[in-house]
């Protein structure tokens, strides 16, 4: 090798380094890692593999160039990478049609032609954790073969992979830690800390239904934290362990999400470029969290029951059945009876998601706990914000207790990190206070109280506005943000909502 080549390979290894010393996420770095493999030795496709010895497997995390494919598997012990983690040593394969030990899965899969593949060990802390591989360099078949030197730099990379893939997994277990922590201060908080005697029992319910694989269904109003309730149900259960995938069925059109629900196959539809695992796989072996279950589209709701019956799925633009082991809970704030006598929800699927039903009340049915939400929320916000603590008011406290909350405990939440954001000192006064909890002074709260004679008056328009922008408010809160639901809440077509909410300064 010419030092001009040493020089520039270092050079590049070097920049490879730097980069994946800032690079977060598993994800990302192996992203980095493959195209520094192809980079490096022009390479036509580079993969990297990791061993999940609990299943006795070889997962290949990801594939790069024109052997691009899904994520896949194959037994420990096959093929030339199964080769190279028994002897631990780097392994060159010119020819692999005559090399009885390659495995031509992935180029089945995508139609790939394989002619030869360098494969090395990455090592962690003294372990064999899996292997890359790099396929049809620059020249192969044509006298380039790999010498020593493009070995050693390809095993140099794969050590950079190794040491980058621990750092890059535990500040994921970090980051995980930290959301897990966050989230179970928030469940102790809004649920499990509550004194209504009927939020008590449904999560006693819950944790009872928790031990056993039953599809639970959640109802409530928005905000009331069927969420939060789901994530009880599923940390309760035998599957703690396993993932806790959640999606909403009214954020994406019936088309996006049957492809985010089963996953598609590679040229299912324009866009569709790779292949991609949907919620039901990514979800086994643990909990999925289907919300707004009410809204989802007939079509939908027939592949939902199949599911629930079969445990089987069939991708978007694939005929392979697959199988998977999820749980469901379901949730909405719909009247699904209702929706049944008029033709919008399927009964059998209804049978089939009320297994157990548990129905969580709203705030204004548990004011009691009012007052221990503000100050676990206001604390929450002050943390975000890096702020000293803030304290309500007695005055201001109360009228807090007396609101209705339509948006319910979410209302409350985003409220109190409005005041603590807007707030000056250490103590939150009713001035403070938005208007219609400014006008609490009973038990329930439709709208701001009119002024007295010795209040001054603010111009028409200014008071109008306010108006506007108050109503669009409630009405957002109310649909969690969903612009279509709430112009139809409002009588109002939703590009007459989007143009009010511009010049009001809500986007």
């Amino acid at each position: 090798m010419s030092q001009a080549l040493a020089a520039d390979r270092l050079a590049r290894m070097i920049d490879i380094s730097q980069a994946l010393m800032s690079t977060q996420g598993v994800d990302e770095v192996v992203a980095l890692i493959l195209a520094s493999g192809i980079d490096l030795f022009d390479a036509e496709g580079c993969s990297l593999a990791l061993v999940d010895r609990g299943a006795g497997q070889l997962r290949f995390l990801a594939m790069e160039g024109a052997a691009k494919t899904a994520p896949f598997q194959i037994p420990l012990g096959e093929g030339i990478a199964g080769h190279v983690l028994k002897t631990g040593r780097p392994l060159v394969v010119e020819d692999v049609d005559a090399d009885k030990r390659f495995h031509r899965l992935v180029d089945s899969q995508t139609g790939f032609r394989t002619r030869a593949i360098a494969c090395v060990p990455i090592n962690q802390q003294g372990r064999v954790i899996g292997t890359m591989q790099v396929l049809n360099w620059r020249g192969v078949g044509n006298g380039a073969d790999m010498s020593p030197a493009d070995v050693e730099l390809l095993s140099a990379l794969a050590s950079l992979a190794g040491a980058a893939l621990g750092r890059a997994r535990q500040e994921d277990r970090l980051r995980n830690a930290g959301q897990l922590l966050r989230e179970e201060r928030d469940v102790r908080h809004q649920l499990v800390a509550t004194r209504n005697p009927h939020m008590k029992q449904v999560l006693k319910q819950a944790q009872t239904a928790a031990r056993s694989d039953a599809t639970v269904l959640l109802l409530g109003e928005s905000g009331t934290g069927k969420e939060l309730l789901a994530r009880i149900v599923h940390r309760r259960s035998p599957r703690r362990d396993g993932p806790f995938i959640a999606i909403n069925c009214v954020a994406l059109t019936p088309t996006l999400l049957e492809s985010e629900l089963f996953g598609h196959e590679k040229g299912a539809f324009t866009g569709a470029t790779n292949a991609k695992k949907g919620k039901f796989e990514l979800a086994d072996g643990g909990t999925l969290f289907l919300d707004e279950i009410g809204d989802l589209s007939p079509d939908l709701q027939t592949k939902l029951l199949r599911v629930l019956q079969e445990r089987e799925i069939e991708r978007v633009g694939g005929n392979e059945t697959i199988s998977v082991d999820v749980r469901i809970v379901a949730a909405t704030n719909k009247d699904l009876r209702a929706a049944i006598e008029a033709g919008g929800f399927r009964e059998d699927l209804y049978y089939r998601l009320n297994v157990v039903a548990l129905t969580i009340p709203p705030l204004r049915q548990r004011r009691e706990d009012i007052a221990a939400l503000c100050t676990h929320f206001l604390m929450r916000a002050c943390e975000a914000t890096k702020r000293a603590a803030v304290k309500l008011s007695d005055d201001a406290a109360r009228r807090l207790g007396a609101y209705d909350w339509p948006g319910n405990v979410r209302e409350l939440a985003n409220l109190m990190e409005r005041l603590v954001v807007l707030s000056e000192g250490e103590r939150i006064d009713t001035s403070a206070l938005p208007a219609p909890l400014r006008g609490s002074d009973s038990t329930t709260t439709s709208g701001a109280r009119p002024p007295s004679q010795s209040e001054p008056l603010a111009p028409l328009a200014e008071q109008v506005r306010h108006f506007k922008r108050e109503a669009l408010l409630h009405a957002l809160r109310s649909c969690d943000g969903n612009q279509s639901r709430a112009a139809k809440q409002l009588g109002l077509k939703q590009s007459n909502l989007s143009r009010m909410m511009k010049t009001l300064g809500l986007r």
